[in-house]
């Protein structure tokens, strides 16, 4: 058994090393790093006062409306797909390491993510372009007519919360250095810089989304859940609104810079 869990984790390792899977993931943190920034490009608009859906199906809806946008889509689902199976091999590899699974969910919870935005690139690809914040609404409203479903979006808002103040903790300690195919401790300044004020950014939108689905929750109202673009336009809202969402924006900015900087700096 043990000769097994070697040998598994040896294969892991061989598989997540390879120049293939480097490429790959290297390809993926750029299209990453796309989205983060028109996202963020996306929320600046609505500091300005123009209406824009500042979320992930914004941004998408921008790269589709591109020319050649199916094939750039179509790209980044591959590569966001490689990169959930990239990830979740560094967690089995860690897992193998350390004799729990409990050990390296920080590359689990990422794969998720990427798997998410693969399955959202191939949506768009595949004409399927519904609002995101009309879906957080349904979802919301599925789960207010269920048992147990007001757990759940407590689960769901309270993890939102913890994930939120996990980023910005990452961000000021600057413990995201060196993990999780993160550059390391000795990338130029720069990396540093954008990276930290990215974490902290995108700890910050999350926060907001986890109080809105708490508050959602608690009203029982689902029109008060409407994903990432309600949460930064409720950032907007409140008092010098557009001075926050705007510094938001830049964060966000710079989060999709650092990550697409991990393609060139990434430790592999």
């Amino acid at each position: 058994m043990e000769n097994d869990a070697r040998n598994a984790e040896r294969e892991a390792e061989k598989v997540t090393r390879s120049p293939l899977a480097k490429g790959v993931a290297r390809a993926g943190f750029v299209f990453v790093g796309l989205l983060h920034v028109l996202i963020a490009w996306l929320a600046a608009q609505i500091a300005l006062g123009q209406n824009s859906q500042a979320d992930q199906t914004g941004a998408v809806e921008q790269i589709a409306s591109a020319p050649g946008g199916p094939v750039i889509l179509w790209g980044g689902a591959v590569c966001c797909a490689a990169l959930t199976v990239w990830m979740v091999l560094e967690w089995v590899a860690e897992w193998q390491r350390h004799g729990s699974p409990v050990k390296g969910l920080g590359p689990l919870g990422t794969g998720i993510a990427y798997l998410a935005l693969a399955a959202l690139f191939v949506s768009f690809a595949l004409g399927n372009r519904k609002n995101s914040s009309e879906k957080s609404k349904e979802i919301t409203a599925t789960l207010l007519g269920a048992p147990f479903g007001v757990v759940v979006l407590v689960v769901a808002g309270l993890i939102l919360l913890g994930a939120g103040g996990y980023f910005g903790f990452r961000g000021v300690t600057r413990s995201f250095l060196g993990k999780d195919a993160q550059p390391t401790p000795h990338v130029p300044s720069w990396v540093k810089v954008v990276g930290c004020v990215g974490f902290v950014a995108k700890g910050v939108a999350l926060a907001v989304v986890g109080i809105l689905v708490l508050v959602a929750t608690f009203r029982h109202d689902p029109g008060q859940q409407s994903g990432l673009d309600g949460a930064l336009k409720s950032l907007a809202g409140q008092p010098y609104g557009g001075w926050i969402l705007g510094a938001v924006a830049v964060g966000l900015a710079c989060y999709g810079v650092y990550s697409a900087a991990r393609a060139r700096y990434a430790n592999f």
